[in-house]
């Protein structure tokens, strides 16, 4: 029994980004697999993990790694590849036990096994910036694995570059921490043979984007801006990028050297990576309001030399969105726990009868004096914060609410907008759009909201345009609601979140997600899709409201 048309669904599916139709894909493949008489073929589960880990479907990876070990195959890159997945979410100690016993049984200077060295090395490394400078339990006998993991590795071979650069990383890590760590290798001589090893693989043209990357972080350790950025323009256009290595390079720039995006021109390589994340297909940008407002200072010399003639325009893109970022509000109980989101608008931009009077937008579900909306917060009990303006030595102004000026309930525009007590003093109110984009397959909207209810972090989350109901063939429901569609269902807490255009103008008030939304516009069929409400059918519902 064949199970190439299940792989191919998987493939298809994982380049989707569509997480229902990745799951489903990948049961259906495991049950074709079940089915057979014989082990997994070994390519097929290469091809196909390969594919989930490029595409960051984590979930996906580790479910499928785990029913491939349970089938019987054995394989090392299996093993591997599920130790990936565990480490990336958030299981370095299962996966670091996995990993033990890939390195024991596979021969040394082997590929399986400088590739398990090395995630070995990741895991140690992530429980020791896990720690944020705790003695306690494994932190600092972490940082001393995790070098002692790529040190064996880049021993064994030291054309590895990917292995060396991380030894290095990680011993200047040490260095600047003030930990001991024994047999202390000299870095100036781990610098200098890397250094001619990427030299000799540029003039073979033999390098791919992880050797950019780190021809980038060597020259980092060395001192050389110039260096970091020629590489970095190489790394960002090279043909096997993506965005699984885009976060790479960006956690190891932040956690391990510990770049900020203010801090001149050095600085500014973060906000650069921060905003190709971004811009990636599967770009997920999760930010505390102190890196929305450093990405925001970001040195704008840094964007022409990394990305040439599109870096000015890509900066002020960058500091616009983090400029909306401020007008992001988390909505908390009483008790401080965040329930939803809003964002600041200008009362004339949804009514001109309203006037400059600041107002805040967001979902009925989540705010309502109504009886009928039992589970919404009343609007006296809300408070209000604008997490990404506060300092980083004090927590932002809470705000109250003095009325609910206008209200529609779930079942129609899902609504309510909100008037301060004090309205918010320094924050620019977001942009609204009339108009809705084209839906094609490079259509992207983006939604800033808090995941979760979060206190401290902004989500910036890149995501297709599915479909939407609004002209010219658009065929709504509901008469006077137009509904979009977007990928990739947000987290609880984004309810009330802004949906923005490319350009970062509001066009849509996002109220719900789910795995199996039915499509719009009489199509047949569910999908994976964020639901938002378009923001012309909130004012034309206001401007009828206050007229009628």
């Amino acid at each position: 029994m064949s199970c190439s048309v299940e792989v191919t669904k998987v493939l298809i599916a994982a380049a989707s980004f569509e997480e229902n139709r990745v799951e489903s894909a990948c049961s259906n493949l495991i049950e074709c697999l079940r089915a057979c008489d014989q082990l997994p073929d070994l390519e097929i589960a290469r091809k196909v993990l390969d594919a989930l880990r490029q595409h960051r479907h984590m979930s996906a990876l580790k479910r499928l790694a785990d029913n491939l070990v349970r089938l019987g195959c054995q394989a090392d890159l299996v093993y591997r590849q599920y130790s990936q997945a565990l480490i990336e979410s958030g299981e370095p100690i299962a996966a670091i036990e996995m990993l033990q016993s890939l390195v024991r049984r596979v021969t040394p200077g082997a590929k399986e096994w400088n590739e398990a060295q090395g995630l070995l090395g990741r895991a140690y490394k992530q429980i020791y910036i896990d720690a944020c400078g705790s003695k306690l339990g494994m932190a600092e006998g972490a940082l001393e694995a995790a070098i002692a993991a790529y040190r064996q590795a880049f021993d064994s071979d030291p054309t590895q570059i990917w292995q060396g650069v991380n030894l290095v990383a990680l011993l200047a890590r040490a260095e600047r921490d003030g930990v001991n760590i024994p047999d202390f290798p000299r870095r100036d001589s781990l610098i200098e043979g890397l250094r001619r090893e990427i030299e000799q693989h540029w003039s073979a043209g033999t390098l791919e984007a992880w050797d950019y990357a780190s021809a980038a972080e060597l020259a980092l350790a060395r001192g050389d801006l110039a260096g970091v950025q020629r590489w970095l323009k190489e790394y960002l256009s090279a043909a096997d990028i993506d965005a699984f290595k885009i976060a790479g390079t960006l956690r190891q720039f932040t956690e391990v050297w510990g770049l900020r995006a203010d801090a001149g021109e050095e600085g500014a390589v973060v906000a650069v990576l921060r905003a190709a994340l971004l811009r990636s297909r599967s770009g997920v940008l999760s930010l505390t309001p102190q890196q929305v407002q450093r990405t925001a200072k970001a040195d704008v010399a840094s964007f022409e030399k990394i990305l040439g003639n599109i870096g000015v325009q890509t900066y002020w893109w960058v500091r616009t969105a983090m400029e909306r970022a401020r007008s992001v509000a988390l909505i908390c109980q009483p008790d401080g726990r965040g329930v939803g989101t809003g964002f600041l608008v200008r009362g004339r931009d949804l009514h001109e009868p309203l006037g400059d009077e600041l107002f805040l937008l967001t979902n009925a579900h989540v705010v309502s004096d109504s009886p009928e909306q039992r589970g919404a917060l009343r609007s006296d009990k809300a408070s209000i914060t604008f997490e990404a303006t506060a300092d980083s030595d004090r927590t932002a102004r809470r705000h109250r609410v003095h009325e609910i000026t206008w209200n529609s309930p779930p079942e129609l525009l899902d609504t309510s907008l909100l008037r301060f007590v004090e309205p918010p003093i320094g924050i620019e109110p977001c942009p609204v759009s009339d108009s809705l984009p084209v839906t094609d397959e490079d259509q992207r909207v983006y939604v800033i909201g808090h995941p979760l209810g979060g206190e401290l972090s902004f989500s910036l989350q890149d995501n297709r345009l599915l479909d939407h109901e609004g002209p010219t063939t658009g065929k709504p429901t509901v008469a006077g609601r137009v509904l979009l569609h977007y990928r990739a269902p947000t987290e609880p807490g984004s309810s009330g979140s802004p949906v923005f255009s490319a350009d970062w103008d509001v066009i849509g008030l996002h109220h719900a997600g789910a795995d199996f939304m039915p499509k719009l516009n009489g199509k047949e069929g569910t999908y994976g899709a964020n639901e938002g409400i378009w923001i012309r059918s909130i004012k034309q519902a206001i401007a009828s409201r206050c007229t009628g």
